[in-house]
């Protein structure tokens, strides 16, 4: 596990006095030179820190002004405490998260999905059927998945499907992509168009079944092939920490 770094310490204080509710919205953070000396980093470390802050939204710096805690907006309040809430997460926790949230959206999508919204997933599968590599793959995996939340009707459970895919695009790429390399593409294809299927006849039992299967076949092939190499990975981790 790599060190911290200083910029990170600065990030990873301030977010949690925010989330815990010791800085509150509208507050204005203490000054630079302050923060160096609660931390014990440079003003640089600071300033790095509060600009990965700024980024996410967390904070606002005004110039000439200080900085002040923004207040989250509620389409993306999740969004702006992801490093927090998924934080060392690895793949088959993902995975098991995955295995629950989707089979509650692939449900209401069955239920509430619109004829432009299954023409848009039928887009999506089409693509799916001619695409040549891992990348795009991805892409569509994303999008299909996110269509199908997205038609859940339900913004709280997409928010978080949003931080899903988010992490697992930024963190978790390359587990995702040693799964899909003991995948044939054809089976890969057919069983989101099961997922499809079920969900265009708005059969919700087998919506969620074959979509249950699905993540489950993931798992199990993740599980199988890596192993090993997770488990060590794990006490690894452990020993360093």
């Amino acid at each position: 596990m790599n060190k911290k770094s200083k910029s990170q310490k600065v990030y990873d204080y301030i977010e949690e006095l925010v989330i815990s509710g010791e800085f509150k919205a509208g507050e204005r953070l203490p000054s630079e030179a302050r923060l160096g000396d609660i931390l014990n980093v440079s003003r640089v470390s600071v300033r790095a820190g509060i600009e990965k802050l700024s980024a996410i939204g967390l904070v606002t710096k005004k110039k000439g002004g200080g900085t002040y805690v923004n207040k989250p907006k509620s389409e993306n309040y999740l969004s702006v405490f992801t490093p927090t809430l998924l934080h060392n997460t690895d793949y088959l926790e993902m995975m098991e998260i995955r295995r629950a949230l989707d089979s509650l959206s692939v449900q209401l999508c069955a239920k509430n999905i619109t004829n432009a919204g299954m023409r848009k997933l039928g887009g999506i599968l089409e693509e799916m059927e001619t695409v040549d590599n891992e990348f795009n793959f991805f892409e569509l995996d994303k999008k299909f998945h996110l269509l199908i939340s997205k038609y859940s009707k339900n913004r709280f459970l997409h928010n978080i499907h949003l931080i899903i895919w988010d992490v697992l695009q930024k963190t978790l790429r390359s587990n995702y992509n040693l799964v899909t390399q003991q995948e044939r593409t054809n089976d890969r294809v057919e069983e989101h168009r099961n997922i499809y299927d079920a969900i265009i006849n708005q059969d919700e039992d087998l919506a969620r079944i074959y979509t249950v299967r699905h993540l489950e076949r993931i798992i199990d092939t993740f599980e199988c092939e890596y192993n090993e190499a997770y488990h060590q990975a794990v006490q690894e981790e452990k020993k360093k920490q």
